[in-house]
């Protein structure tokens, strides 16, 4: 039906259904057009699929009312087996496509989410998946997307073909019980269903927009709206020999509105726009009007019908199922093997086209299991009928292999979980450092979910007289010491930000072999700088705080970073504000330590592995598009004797590249942050080169 069902609507086999729509099929051209164009080109929500939730209800619900109105049987179970194997054998086709583009194509860090969109589009329970996983639709058909993601829909519409005939059939029992008519039973059960589907997915929406997205309670109005639509229109009275002016004028009206604002959706509303909550009442409102004008006076001559029954929007109607069902594994393998972000006219309408042909060309496969359902019956002892037999084969055909592929990568990973982490294994920077090889087959770490706890290794809160009621409120004091009880050799106070904090994983490692303390002042967002320099009050507040007690310390060296990355040309500056800055301690014959920032690149390098995979060429940045080709810190160090600069770019890059894998570790946890793993493989850089720089 609608979206989920080829092109003719399925009623029970008893009973007549009436002639398909051409304005409805080709409104159903309209609502995948939009799908595709705004899944293609933008990060907007089309509003497509909400008109083919509406439809949906409407086609069913019709089917089942003219049948409980006319007393026949309402054979549900018939209409189980016959609409979801007939849904099923297309996807089918498609899941198995996904399945082999995923082992072909996709990174295997990523194939057991994929599995599991696999089994959740299989078993219709995909929504609820992306709803667990906190899935952000509006993030458009990027690489990192799945391309099994927009089967969520079709899982929704399935949930419904299983609940609506009950719902159906409960209303039939109580008009037989009461002698109500069964009408008015349907109407206030849809109206109640309208109502409180409505209201919660206005809350849920503003609440938790993502979640709500997936929700299929928060979407439940939008196909109590297509049943209401489809008791409105058996309700409305048959003119005896066509409709009058009023009537014809009326419906003319109502249908170029009800189309306008279908169309018009996807241009007000943008990826900022919370949906579905109540802004969903465009699309589907317009669809229901679309469909009441038809039944209130079809064919005027003037009205949106005759347009909407133009034989290029029938044409795409009637394979609208197809192309939903095509368009959006192409779109995600697209972005995947050419790396883009976004797609050109011309490959856009490339992929629709693609969508068309893979529809027509898979055609044969979807009848596969209709071929092999005598073989399931004449292997069963109970005599199954036809549908069941060709649902079941459907079901085995993706159950076998996508099992079979997850086993597999079971093993796989349950085999590479055993592989010890040792520096043999996890050379990290010693591969740069010409120390180590990285052994193939090993797999990444830190693992994704390791990857919040990848920051730096702080050590212990400070004492006061460390500095820590000097920060009270404005930043953190760490501190890291001798175990051993000793009186440390040297003391380094560290001042910064995240990119300073990041750096204390070698410099307390280093620290612990020399037998130095650590102290270190941090506030996240605030680069250290001096007091003229342009940052917010509390920066400002803190940095001064922190300057202070460093005075106070009287640390044999203070520890900062000087330059700012930055992800578009020109790639680097310096600190605004860091000479500034360094002057107190200058002054007080302290030693500064600039080390010179990483890169920082205009994406995710952790989700481009995790997308792409390490040897992807997105992931491995050329080295002019990551930092300058000198270091504007010698500039400074030029002029103050005892500004000492550290420079890790030959640990973070290679002569042409900066890659997000070194030595089987992934190197940042982000767009610009070192993971601490990987940090923790520069301490005899950062030991050698801090007491190069210092003369320790």
């Amino acid at each position: 039906m609608a979206l989920l069902t080829p092109a003719r609507p399925h009623a029970p086999r008893t009973g007549t259904a009436p002639p398909r729509s051409p304005s409805l099929q080709g409104l159903r051209g309209v609502a995948v057009l939009l799908v595709v164009a705004f899944h293609v080109f933008t990060d907007r929500v089309s509003g497509g699929v909400d008109v083919f939730f509406a439809l949906s209800a409407f086609l069913l619900t019709g089917t089942f009312v003219r049948r409980a109105e006319a007393g026949r049987p309402l054979e549900l179970r018939a209409y189980w087996l016959r609409t979801f194997s007939r849904l099923l054998g297309p996807l089918a086709v498609v899941l198995l496509a996904v399945l082999a583009a995923v082992l072909a194509l996709f990174p295997p860090s990523r194939w057991e989410e994929l599995f599991g969109h696999a089994w959740g589009s299989l078993l219709h329970v995909q929504n609820w998946v992306l709803a667990a996983e906190a899935v952000d639709y509006y993030a458009g058909g990027g690489a990192a997307s799945t391309p099994l993601q927009h089967t969520w829909s079709l899982s929704l519409q399935g949930q419904v073909f299983l609940v609506w005939p009950l719902l159906l059939a409960g209303t039939a029992w109580a008009s037989r019980r009461t002698g109500l008519r069964f009408r008015r039973l349907a109407a206030a059960l849809f109206g109640t269903l309208f109502a409180a589907s409505l209201a919660w997915s206005a809350v849920s929406t503003a609440a938790e927009p993502q979640g709500a997205y997936f929700d299929s309670f928060a979407r439940v109005w939008e196909f109590a709206l297509g049943s209401l639509a489809a008791l409105a229109v058996a309700a409305l009275p048959r003119p005896a020999e066509g409709a009058g002016p009023l009537r014809r004028h009326g419906a003319a009206a109502l249908g170029w509105a009800g189309l306008g604002t279908v169309v018009a959706t996807p241009f007000l509303v943008d990826a900022h726009t919370r949906f579905p909550g109540t802004v969903a009442l465009a699309p589907t409102a317009g669809a229901a009007a679309v469909l009441l004008a038809a039944a209130l006076a079809p064919r005027t001559g003037w009205g949106a019908d005759r347009l909407l029954a133009a034989p290029v929007l029938t044409w795409f109607g009637d394979r609208a199922y197809g192309i939903y069902l095509w368009h959006w594994p192409l779109l995600v393998t697209y972005a995947l093997v050419l790396f883009r972000e976004d797609v050109p006219v011309l490959h856009g309408v490339g992929i629709l086209a693609a969508s068309l042909l893979l529809t027509r060309l898979t055609g044969p496969l979807v009848r596969l299991p209709g071929l092999l359902a005598p073989l399931l019956r004449a292997r069963l002892r109970r005599p199954v009928t036809g549908e069941l037999a060709r649902l079941v084969t459907a079901l085995a055909l993706v159950a076998v292999p996508v099992g079979t592929a997850q086993a597999g990568n079971t093993v796989r990973v349950a085999q590479q979980q055993a592989v010890e982490r040792a520096p043999q294994n996890y050379p990290g920077a010693a591969v740069l450092r010409g120390e180590a090889e990285a052994p193939a087959g090993v797999p990444l770490i830190p693992t994704g979910a390791e990857r919040e706890s990848e920051w730096g290794e702080t050590g212990l809160p400070c004492s006061p007289e460390e500095g820590a009621e000097a920060l009270a409120g404005l930043g953190d004091c760490w501190s890291v010491g001798p175990t051993d009880g000793s009186a440390p050799t040297r003391t380094l106070v560290v001042i910064g930000d995240s990119h300073a904090m990041q750096l204390l994983t070698p410099i307390t490692r280093a620290a612990e072999r020399q037998g130095w303390s650590v102290v270190s002042y941090l506030r996240m967002g605030c680069r250290y700088t001096g007091p003229a320099a342009p940052v917010d009050e509390d920066c400002a507040a803190f940095n001064a705080a922190a300057r202070d007690a460093a005075l106070a310390r009287a640390p044999d060296a203070v520890v900062t970073v000087g330059t700012r990355s930055l992800p578009a040309a020109p790639h680097e500056e310096l600190v605004e504000g860091w000479e500034e800055g360094a002057a107190p301690f200058l002054d007080a014959g302290v030693p500064v330590v600039a080390f010179r920032d990483n890169p920082r690149f205009p994406f995710d390098m952790f989700e481009c592995v995790e997308t792409y995979g390490a040897d992807h060429p997105r992931c491995n940045v050329p080295r002019e598009r990551a930092l300058q080709g000198t270091d504007p810190l010698l500039e400074v160090a030029a002029r103050h004797e005892d500004v000492r600069v550290v420079d890790l770019t030959d640990r973070l890059c290679t002569e042409d590249v900066c890659p997000a894998v070194v030595g089987n570790v992934v190197v940042y946890r982000d767009l610009d942050h070192l993971t601490s793993t990987y940090a923790a493989t520069l301490t005899p850089d950062v030991e050698q080169r801090l007491r190069a720089a210092l003369g320790w």
